[in-house]
């Protein structure tokens, strides 16, 4: 090839744009992927903090219904300890119950699944109560003196709180999704950002080699649009390996190489059994565009961009060092940092982090996420 045609770099990024509108405008319907409908009405009760939450509300009814009863006597003490003893019993062994059968509840409509547990409540409830009651007579505590008031008191109990208790984690369950779906939702949109803006670069780079390196544009070309066509493939996706993360930054390496050649060295030190851990897509590879764009191309000799990957305790810490040149420093780099930080704090909240520091004519930064 003797001069490189302007319009390939367009017509690779436009036929790309346009197979990717036609490939999701017309999929074979029997190829689309339905959207599950997220209709379960019953969450995990299983969970810690579930179990926890049955106990504290499972007694506070036994006290609040036990106030019927008080006095200042021992006798009032002795009867809260077995009142919370069996409701304490009774409670673990329905939640059990409803652990056990949870997916075939959530299969159901809300309506007939809670249909269904209440009365699955008055069932065991009233069996459960009844045993309680004839153990006692037969043992002679006299705990109980009406053996059948007792039981319709203590199924009426039951059922209601059963009702609070379904409706606490209904509206919980409800609350943890519409928080998910928003942070996805902001996680899309930061994505969005980030593509456009390392298309933007990427682009950049490759029209400064046109005139100086036809034949070396076009293979950075190629190399780009098979970058865009994982990310096309994995649009959906807000996490990936390491492994893969890897690869995104050895292909845009290999893009700036073009460019810069010699001047562009790297030293990419990763522990392997790091490599199927999963992390955020596109959170290493703006990192060491950063490094390429605002310290190695500014440096007439260039330099070495070190990359390192290590597990730290239960930490994975990620650092990325370069050298720059202090009176070129730009604000650019700012963006992909914030958009970075945002998309940590939704993923692990307080639990990442991402700090920079300068010295001696370095800039370092270091992401450190959970494993």
């Amino acid at each position: 090839m003797q001069t490189f045609k302007p319009f390939f770099l367009t017509s690779i990024l436009e036929h790309m744009g346009a197979m990717s509108t036609i490939e999701s405008k017309h999929k074979p319907i029997n190829q689309v992927k339905k959207q599950p409908t997220n209709h379960r009405w019953l969450m995990d009760l299983s969970q810690p903090l579930a179990v926890f939450t049955v106990i504290v509300i499972t007694q506070m009814v036994v006290v609040v219904y036990s106030l019927s009863f008080f006095s200042l006597s021992l006798g009032y003490l002795n009867q809260l300890a077995v009142l919370s003893f069996v409701a304490q019993i009774l409670a673990i062994s329905l939640v059990l119950l409803l652990v056990l059968f949870r997916q075939q509840l959530n299969r159901m409509s809300a309506m007939t699944g809670v249909g269904l547990v209440l009365l699955f409540t008055c069932v065991v409830t009233t069996v459960f109560t009844g045993f309680i009651v004839w153990v006692d007579r037969v043992l002679m505590f006299h705990y109980v003196q009406d053996g059948g008031l007792t039981i319709v008191k203590v199924v009426v109990a039951t059922v209601l709180t059963m009702l609070l208790l379904l409706r606490y984690f209904y509206v919980q369950n409800q609350w943890q999704q519409q928080i998910k779906a928003l942070a996805e939702a902001q996680m899309n949109a930061l994505q969005a950002r980030i593509k456009p803006h390392f298309l933007y670069n990427s682009l950049n780079s490759i029209a400064s080699l046109i005139a100086i390196d036809p034949q070396a544009a076009e293979q950075a070309v190629m190399d780009l649009s098979g970058l865009f066509r994982k990310a096309f493939t994995q649009r959906h996706e807000n996490m990936t390996s390491l492994a893969k993360e890897l690869a995104w930054v050895n292909q845009y390496l290999a893009i700036e190489k073009l460019r810069l050649a010699d001047r562009l060295q790297t030293d990419i030190q990763v522990e392997p059994v790091l490599l199927a851990h999963r992390i955020p897509m596109l959170s290493i590879q703006p990192l060491i565009e950063n490094a390429v764009i605002h310290g190695i191309a500014h440096l007439a000799d260039g330099g070495c961009i070190e990359l390192v990957v290590k597990r730290d305790q239960q930490k994975i810490r990620i650092t990325v060092s370069n050298p720059f040149n202090a009176d070129r420093v730009t604000s650019g780099s700012g963006t992909a940092l914030g958009n970075i930080r945002s998309r940590l704090a939704l993923h692990y909240g307080d639990e990442a982090s991402l700090t920079t520091n300068h010295n001696a004519g370095y800039f370092r930064v270091q992401m450190v996420i959970p494993l």
